[in-house]
């Protein structure tokens, strides 16, 4: 890659490379033309050499990695690829820049950088590693693959040896939080591996990160606090349907008990003498505060924090704020203790925040998952972050995506993201058969998603359409309810292996998933993002109910409100295109291929009965419908005739 950027890139070249005539053919086997592909490629070298935003939805099948990845590397420009899933930054990194590298530019350098939490941090692991916490689990066996994994002197990566023995309890311990790290202070900066990898990045043509990393150095440059990635002149974000949810947990607050609980685990092990009497009251004020926040939020798990509700909790707040105010100013000089000491007055101005939000610009939550309890203050829109600390200094951004559309108008997508008006659109189709490839099942009758029979008549559509696909399907549910009485019904008497969401970590699930074939995986809703099984293990994908979000949500619901305030249907312009684009997602983890071939199952006849299930029809469009379960028996049938031809 030259030194200096090029103005421009020839549009005769983006056709060479992606002609019939391309000399990627030479190394990438199975290479043909793909006009979608190139017509992206084409969109993105406008985008780059003219300095004005692009936004494209381009269908499963595109190959729309090669078709930004072409036009950033022949215009030498220092790129920055964000990316949603690990998934994707590991095939861009593994796969499509290598290849790139051998059929284009020999001289091209690329690095992968992540999160904090994917790099060991030396101080803590030697910390840890001199007087270990033998109580943790796995502590024994993850201490002793940590040890021989140094010695390979690896780039610090913990993906190289997560999973396994690694437990993710000692995870914790060995790694730091941009609040647990002393930066310039740390005694082992020198040999930092996260710095390592950083000045890696600083060299490269090309930096491939994840949404949340990049958003974060955006919002650690806004608030002046230092920058996490070097400068660049372009950005590309793929999987940008996940761009305004990352960015809304980035440019919010959370004060978590897990949080509080890391500052005060890690008083007692680097500053010693810290007075035992300020660290219990901290302990004693943050159970009283959570479990009240607790009992507010209740069974439901979520709870928009209204002011009758702040000041329900704001005496308790106070007095936990006070408590670490008090524990800070106790701590004596050191780096460490120093840093401790301003972790401490964070969270307490992190309370004071989230006890203030401006009605229509930010919202206060409370949520509960599993022992863990927080509350949050989080931006309505995230429009105004991006437009402060992005568009306002760079134009060469592309944003791309399966799924951007409901029904291929991408202007509530650009309008979510505060895109500027100027910024250029395009919508390619799916150059996949899907009218062969897909066939959508929807039952004949079936009980409204409310009615306490609805679980029992989920299982036993489940049952059957399982039988016919043989397996390898995922059922799918928008709530955990759901997902344990029909799973608990059915994983028993299946004749499958049956994996159920939190029996394993996510990519050790999909990891089995494929292994143990023909399978069926039981999740929520959420799961089918960014996941990709190509092939027949995965064949059909049941869905229990169209997937609405739940109404009380907290942020749903402030962005419901503030639709409505403006005259605007908050079902109609936020709730309907949201579950119409989760169902298209749906669909995309069907067909990854133009060989697969694959079943969607929505059990909810709100789909046909109801006047807005013709928008989620038409958005599908063309994969047939039908009722009876015979057709699908038929479409498998067709399956088996295929693969034994």
């Amino acid at each position: 890659m030259k030194p200096e950027a090029k103005t421009s890139t020839p549009i005769n070249a983006l056709e060479l490379w992606l002609g019939p005539e391309s000399p990627l053919a030479r190394v990438l086997p199975g290479f043909a033309p793909r006009p979608g592909q190139l017509e992206l490629a084409r969109a993105v070298e406008r985008a780059l050499r003219q300095q004005t935003p692009l936004i494209a939805e381009a269908g499963t099948g595109t190959g729309k990695t090669l078709a930004y990845l072409l036009p950033v590397v022949l215009s030498g420009q220092k790129t920055v690829i964000s990316t949603g899933t690990r998934t994707l930054q590991d095939q861009v990194a593994e796969k499509e820049l290598p290849l790139l590298k051998a059929a284009l530019e020999p001289s091209l350098r690329w690095a992968v950088l992540k999160g904090r939490a994917n790099y060991l941090c030396r101080r803590r692991y030697d910390r840890f590693a001199q007087q270990p916490d033998l109580g943790l689990p796995g502590a024994a066996g993850s201490l002793a693959l940590l040890r021989e994994w140094l010695t390979q002197r690896p780039g610090g990566d913990l993906d190289q040896v997560r999973g396994g023995r690694l437990s993710p309890a000692v995870l914790a311990e060995v790694t730091a939080s941009a609040e647990q790290c002393l930066a310039g202070r740390c005694p082992r900066r020198e040999e930092c591996l996260l710095l390592e990898a950083r000045r890696q990045a600083a060299e490269a043509d090309i930096v491939v990160v994840n949404h949340h990393l990049f958003l974060a150095d955006l919002a650690l440059k806004a608030s002046g606090h230092g920058e996490a990635l070097p400068r660049y002149q372009a950005v590309v974000f793929d999987e940008a349907h996940l761009v305004a949810e990352v960015a809304t947990q980035v440019f919010g607050v959370a004060v978590s008990s897990q949080r509080l609980a890391a500052l005060l685990r890690d008083l007692t092990r680097e500053a010693p003498n810290c007075d035992s009497g300020a660290i219990m009251a901290c302990r004693q004020a943050g159970e009283r505060f959570f479990a009240t926040v607790a009992r507010l939020a209740g069974p439901a798990g979520s709870l928009a924090l209204n002011q009758a509700h702040l000041d329900a909790i704001a005496g308790e707040g106070r007095i936990l704020a006070e408590a670490l105010e008090t524990l800070g100013d106790g701590l004596g000089p050191g780096d460490e203790a120093e840093a401790l000491a301003a972790r401490a007055y964070a969270i307490g101005m992190d309370l004071a925040a989230v006890a203030q939000p401006v009605p229509g610009q930010s919202v206060a939550w409370a949520a509960v998952k599993g022992r863990s309890v927080a509350v949050n203050l989080s931006p309505v829109e995230v429009a105004p972050h991006l437009e402060h600390a992005l568009y306002a200094n760079l134009g060469r951004l592309v944003f791309t995506s399966a799924t951007l559309s409901a029904l291929g108008d991408l202007e509530p997508a650009r309008q979510r993201l505060g895109l500027p008006g100027e910024t250029a659109k395009l919508c390619l189709a799916s150059p996949f058969d899907q009218a062969h490839q897909a066939l959508l099942y929807v039952p004949k009758t079936m009980p409204p998603p409310q009615d306490p029979r609805f679980a029992a008549a989920v299982a036993d559509q489940v049952e059957k359409i399982i039988a016919i696909s043989q397996g390898r399907a995922f059922v799918l549910f928008t709530t955990h309810r759901n997902l344990e009485t029909v799973s608990g019904l059915l994983a028993p008497r299946l004749p499958y292996p049956c994996l159920v969401q939190g029996q394993a970590p996510r990519m050790e699930l999909l990891k089995r998933f494929v292994a143990e074939s023909p399978c069926v995986l039981f999740a929520t809703a959420s799961f089918w993002q960014g996941v990709d099984v190509p092939g027949p293990a995965l064949s059909a994908v049941i869905v229990d109910k169209l997937p609405f979000a739940p109404p009380d949500d907290p942020l749903l619901a402030a962005r419901a409100a503030r639709l409505e305030a403006e005259g605007l249907s908050s079902f109609g312009h936020l709730m309907l295109p949201e579950a119409i684009l989760s169902l298209k997602q749906g669909l995309g983890r069907l067909l990854r291929t133009p060989e697969d071939r694959g079943v969607l199952a929505v059990l909810d006849v709100r789909l046909v009965t109801k006047g807005y299930g013709r928008q989620f029809l038409k958005a599908l469009a063309p994969v047939p419908v039908t009722h009876d379960l015979a057709d699908l028996e038929r479409f498998f049938a067709a399956e088996t005739l295929v693969n034994t031809a």
